[in-house]
């Protein structure tokens, strides 16, 4: 069980995402705030590898 980084609800019920926010890096959100921050444009985007990127090992 977490918190989250940006408006710390937290609890057994608050399920938390990793979030790649442009300024504060990896942080983890709840789903309210992973929303307003891709609403917003706030992460970075193609963080998440998929296994095939030229940076993997094959």
């Amino acid at each position: 069980m977490g918190v989250c980084a940006l408006c710390s609800k937290g609890g057994e019920e608050t399920s938390l995402l990793e979030a790649a926010h442009k300024e504060l890096g990896k942080i983890m959100v709840c789903r309210d705030c992973w929303r307003d921050l891709y609403q917003k444009n706030r992460m970075v985007y193609g963080s998440t590898c998929s296994g095939k990127c030229s940076a993997c090992a094959r």
